[in-house]
């Protein structure tokens, strides 16, 4: 990823169940740091909306439960698009392979429907394929979020 000229406060919230979504958001915040970036991560489950409002983005990692996201991450993402009048976000969501894991995937669809009924600008979406329930995630994750964090920068700067 290449430095940028200013810096952006992004938050990053995740919700894990194996810690695959955990360790991504982490890498994520890693990467902004390292180009200068303010970069805050948050497990769901350890904050509210009105705590992270004013940042410049958020990032949303989730887990795929049963073809969604799940409750707590659908809670939250009403949460922030309510009290969050400007800003960007993007979505990253983890999933097992096309065809395995029961109902068709709709996660991001929902997080995207969900979250678009604020103010915020929508910046980009990626699906990480997780090799198994529990499971590692896909080979070459790292380079396809730092890919992914670039273009995100690209659209917003």
């Amino acid at each position: 990823m290449h430095a940028t000229v200013s810096a952006i406060k992004a938050v990053i919230i995740y919700q894990t169940t194996y810690g695959h979504n955990r360790e991504a958001s982490m890498h994520m915040a890693k990467s902004l740091r390292a180009i200068g970036h303010e970069a805050d991560c948050h497990n769901v489950h350890d904050i509210l909306a009105e705590e992270v409002k004013g940042a410049d983005l958020y990032l949303f990692c989730s887990p795929t439960h049963i073809g969604r996201p799940p409750r707590k991450m659908r809670s939250l993402l009403k949460a922030v698009s309510a009290v969050q009048r400007d800003g960007d976000y993007a979505l990253v969501v983890t999933r097992l392979p096309e065809g395995e894991g029961g109902p068709r995937f709709r996660t991001t669809e929902m997080m995207e429907g969900i979250i678009s009924k604020g103010h915020m600008r929508h910046r980009g979406s990626l699906e990480l394929e997780c090799v198994a329930m529990s499971g590692p995630l896909e080979e070459g994750w790292g380079g396809k979020l730092d890919s992914f964090l670039a273009s995100v920068l690209a659209e917003m700067l």
